[in-house]
């Protein structure tokens, strides 16, 4: 009897150390509780200028104003005045050169009467930095130079965004492939960018701009360090368990990026969008379809909310890009809902 007794503690003993011991998996699949504010989120969305080439590929949705040019005096307008029901704060234009960049830019100020403003997202493509011809010397040159245009004909106009005074700017791309990781010395490029901003009077804001998602911070850290803020602003997906939990998996992601980014004293910019879609594209996608729903949307907004850094910026992919099914346009699809959305969770008595 006595065996029996020691072995049935035994049992529970074993049992219950078990019990303790077993770890307890995260978990990967939870509500995105509601995030209330009580003052505006400073938000921004991606434009992209479509020209006849990219109408003529398959895109998600039709657009409530068919095909069209954003060079088009009364689209531009438009588009402001539905950026103003949105509650957008400004639009991002892709600057690679002066060419391929003032039109857009002409477009947006002319006639322009709304409270939508401008931002550059300067793309450093153009200047055709590698490893073995860096961004220095006569390159660098150029890239203040034309920073320097960009000063005098728009940065300092009342329809340039700025935040706290200071002139805000996207610089792209952050992420620089492993074959070409010499060709941008961040740590001299941003400080001698900076210096000759501030001999002009211009103070910058500069946002690193990361064209992928579900990287670690810590892989670009020393780029990311000279930035001001940084945002990714691609969040499409080839895992399985990502597209299934992506509110949650994107809530603890970002929440790393906000923890790390800020102990180097560098805002973290969330970026979301109302769905993504690239199957009608290019049908042999191996990314997964994130279905475009009020509440996927209103939850990526919460998620956004939870992890925005201190200047509280948020940004849109995108404001128009109907080949992946992430725009916020109006669309025969879905009329001005993910407009009204966009200002309900941003804007404060909407």
């Amino acid at each position: 009897m006595k065996i029996l007794v020691y072995v049935l503690a035994f049992a529970l003993l074993i049992s219950a150390c078990s019990k303790e011991d077993d770890p307890q998996l995260p978990n990967f699949d939870y509500e995105i509780p509601d995030v209330p504010i009580t003052e505006n989120v400073n938000v921004g969305a991606f434009y992209y200028n479509y020209s006849a080439g990219d109408w003529a590929k398959k895109y998600t949705y039709t657009p409530l104003k068919g095909v069209y040019s954003a060079l088009a005096p009364d689209i531009m307008e438009q588009h402001r005045i539905w950026a103003d029901q949105a509650g957008l704060d400004f639009f991002i234009f892709n600057w690679n050169g002066p060419v391929s960049g003032d039109p857009l830019l002409n477009s947006f100020i002319n006639g322009r009467n709304s409270k939508v403003k401008m931002v550059v997202n300067y793309n450093t493509a153009h200047l055709s930095a590698s490893s073995a011809a860096p961004l220095t010397g006569t390159k660098l040159t150029t890239m203040i130079d034309e920073f320097k245009l960009l000063a005098s004909t728009h940065f300092n106009k009342e329809y340039y965004y700025k935040i706290d005074g200071r002139v805000v700017v996207l610089f792209s791309p952050l992420n620089i492939s492993a074959n070409a990781s010499s060709s941008i010395d961040f740590s001299a490029v941003i400080p001698a960018l900076r210096q000759a901003m501030n001999e002009v009077g211009v103070d910058l804001y500069i946002i690193g701009d990361i064209n992928s998602g579900w990287l670690p911070p810590q892989r670009y850290a020393a780029n990311i360090k000279t930035m001001d803020a940084i945002d990714l602003n691609n969040w499409s997906t080839d895992n399985y368990d990502r597209s299934v939990f992506f509110p949650s998996f994107s809530d603890l992601n970002w929440k790393n990026w906000k923890d790390s980014t800020s102990t180097w004293s560098v805002d973290f910019v969330p970026c979301v969008f109302p769905g993504f879609n690239d199957k009608v594209m290019s049908p042999t996608s191996k990314l997964y379809t994130l279905e475009r729903s009020e509440q996927f949307y209103a939850d990526y907004c919460n998620v956004a909310k939870r992890n925005m850094g201190s200047k509280r910026i948020v940004l849109v992919n995108s404001w128009n890009n109907f080949q992946v099914g992430t725009s916020l346009e109006p669309a025969q699809e879905y009329g001005t809902t993910y407009l009204d959305i966009t200002r309900e969770q941003f804007k404060v008595g909407n």
